[in-house]
């Protein structure tokens, strides 16, 4: 995994922010600038971008060069390379800009594979797939979305192809693609012993032949360039041969013997094809092996040894060849900015779900998200037909009504007000201004997503307000100077989630506001919420629809659990508890020290142990062995541990 130090991740905001660093904004300013300069800044906006579109969106900060008090375009190469990792031509579909003094901002909204046609599209933004094939006399580089269909078909065919127990499936084709590159006309020459300097090969370049020429100047260099390229192209199509030495009209030339000699030609061929990274959809023993032959040839002019021909015969791969890692990228606030290997890149590229039981999931399960319309991170999630939908959770546990701002749920409000007696007044000076939609209260929304409760917050509530972001609000009893960074934390938290296990596709950012029931400075300020970014008004939630789209990735969040049915499946899949049950683990483990849930075989009784061992381990700070769960069997006990 490499990282890239000149992208400097911030981690003191509720959402991923990238520094770009300084760079040079504006058409004809950027065009007078060192084309290197000008290269490495667009690397770096690239690499940002493609990071934030593949790991929920954020931010990209830019300190401007050339300082401006007129607005500044990015200029024409930016634009392009940005354009240039999306699936649409509107730029303004996944990206937003916006000037703040001396800082150009580059808003990013995650990459979602929605389909705007009938067409299905990558899972994962790429600026370069590393995949070739041969197409008629040319290597031809893959797009994202060809790659995805050549990865989608390899696996396919791996999956229906017959087995022998005896040897892994890489081995059952190789017969017949031995005797189909023997039958080549290239085969005879490929055997030959020597040649002669000018002579004209009965033959012409094909899907399975390629002629280049040596480069004199530096043999070796040319061939460690050309190489991956090539011969990872020839692997993926039906196998062939790649000459070095032949010009386009067939013409033996070789590369002059005082120039190079024969074993160093040899060694620089098998070193450049054993770094192809390789890709295994079957259970083939030769992972990391292309299986290929170098010879090579004496070239002769006039009785004497005059060059060296070099040919490479390639036979087709079982599954998929690299000529170097996938070019994409992501980003979280531990790693930093970070490329993805080649084995995570097809994994999440080829990401589609439970396929292969689909037809077992649509008769006895109803999907709630799937894959081909969510964020790279998520994980596709049903429910048990005849169990509430997640329109119907939003619906019950947080229903949104014209015109009118509710706290929810009521009973917990309430306790919370008779127990603090200014909360009820600072709250509704908070959100005075709003006049749709929910404020949802929770005794620590840090435990509710699996962090750790800080035991001085009172409460933290989320408005889910009309022409609004998101506001996480905490709520403390005394001024502390850890609040503020429990609150960006959880925000950051409830942000990521919402997009990566809830699905949300719009623009989101958590605001965030510290309360201190102490404090008579807040009792004066409005209920917006500060941020040292200004977003654009995008991320506010413009209508009901919005908010009920939002509100139903929350649901996801707050109600999903692993399915028994992953192990099985060979995917993981999640399902949704009910409402019931959301509400009896919505209870405070501080007060509830005794709960008796009774319930037949199936109905959620160990999930809901599971759950409230981890708030457990949130709420009191404790170590998951120093947890006692005491069950009637074996198997139980092992699923639990």
């Amino acid at each position: 995994m490499e990282t890239y130090l000149s992208l400097v991740v911030k981690r003191s905001y509720p959402d991923l922010i990238i520094y770009a660093g300084e760079v040079t904004l504006g058409e004809k300013v950027r065009n007078k600038k060192d084309s290197k300069k000008r290269k490495l800044e667009k690397t770096r906006i690239t690499q940002a971008a493609c990071a934030l579109l593949n790991s929920g969106g954020g931010v990209i900060v830019i300190q401007m060069a050339n300082q401006s008090e007129q607005p500044e375009r990015m200029g024409q190469d930016l634009e392009t390379s940005l354009r240039n990792l999306i699936p649409s031509l509107d730029l303004q579909a996944f990206f937003e800009t916006k000037q703040q003094e001396d800082k150009f901002y580059i808003f990013v909204k995650s990459w979602s594979s929605s389909p705007e046609d009938d067409s299905t599209k990558p899972r994962i933004c790429s600026l370069g797939t590393s995949l070739y094939c041969r197409s008629l006399t040319s290597k031809v580089a893959m797009d994202s979305r060809d790659a995805f269909y050549f990865l989608k078909k390899k696996k396919a065919y791996i999956k229906c192809s017959p087995t022998d127990d005896r040897a892994p499936p890489a081995k059952i084709p190789r017969t017949m693609s031995q005797k189909s590159l023997e039958s080549n006309p290239a085969f005879e020459i490929f055997q030959s012993k020597k040649l002669e300097y000018g002579q004209r090969l009965l033959f012409s370049e094909s899907t399975s032949i390629e002629f280049k020429q040596f480069d004199t100047e530096n043999a070796q260099k040319y061939m460690k360039d050309i190489i991956p390229e090539y011969i990872s192209a020839f692997a993926n199509t039906q196998g062939g041969y790649l000459f070095i030495g032949v010009d386009d009209k067939s013409i033996i030339l070789g590369c002059p013997k005082d120039n190079v000699d024969p074993d160093s030609l040899k060694i620089v061929a098998n070193e450049a094809i054993s770094k192809l990274p390789v890709f295994h959809f079957c259970s083939s023993k030769d992972k990391n092996k292309v299986s290929y032959e170098t010879r090579v040839i004496d070239v002769f002019q006039e009785g004497n040894l005059y060059s060296y021909l070099c040919v490479i015969k390639v036979e087709p791969f079982c599954c998929a060849v690299f000529s170097e890692a996938p070019i994409s990228w992501m980003v979280d606030k531990e790693k930093g900015v970070y490329t993805l290997n080649t084995e995570e890149w097809v994994r999440m590229m080829v990401d589609v779900g439970p396929e292969a039981a689909s037809n077992d999931l649509s008769r006895d399960f109803e999907c709630q998200l799937s894959l081909s319309d969510s964020p790279p991170h998520c994980r596709p999630v049903y429910s048990k037909k005849g169990l509430e939908h997640k329109v119907d959770l939003q619906q019950h546990l947080f229903q949104v009504s014209p015109d009118c701002l509710k706290y929810t749920p009521e009973s917990l409000w309430s306790e919370l007000c008779s127990q603090h007696e200014r909360l009820e007044d600072l709250v509704n000076q908070q959100i005075r201004s709003f006049s749709c939609g929910l404020l949802i209260l929770s005794r620590s929304w840090a435990v509710d997503l699996n962090l750790e409760e800080k035991q001085e917050v009172i409460c933290d509530a989320l408005l889910i307000a009309q022409n609004s972001p998101p506001i996480l609000y905490t709520i403390l009893g005394e001024q502390d100077e850890q609040g503020q960074d429990y609150c960006t934390r959880t925000a950051f938290t409830l942000k990521q989630k919402l997009v990566n296990t809830g699905g949300y596709t719009g623009r989101v950012c958590v605001m965030t506001k510290v309360l201190c029931l102490s404090s008579q400075n807040n009792i004066e300020t409005s209920g917006s919420s500060v941020s040292p970014i200004d977003y654009p008004s995008s991320y506010n939630l413009a209508n009901i629809q919005e908010m009920q789209d939002l509100l139903q990735a929350l649901v996801i969040v707050l109600l999903n659990f692993r399915s028994f049915l992953s192990d099985q499946l060979g995917c993981e899949i999640l399902n949704l508890l009910t409402a019931q049950q959301y509400e009896i683990l919505s209870k405070s483990l501080r007060k509830t020290r005794e709960l008796f849930v009774h319930g037949l075989p199936g109905s959620g009784k160990t999930i809901i142990a599971m759950k409230i061992m981890e708030k457990i381990r949130n709420t009191f700070h404790c170590e998951t062995d120093r947890i006692l769960y005491i069950c009637e069997n074996q198997p139980l006990r092992d699923f639990i541990q």
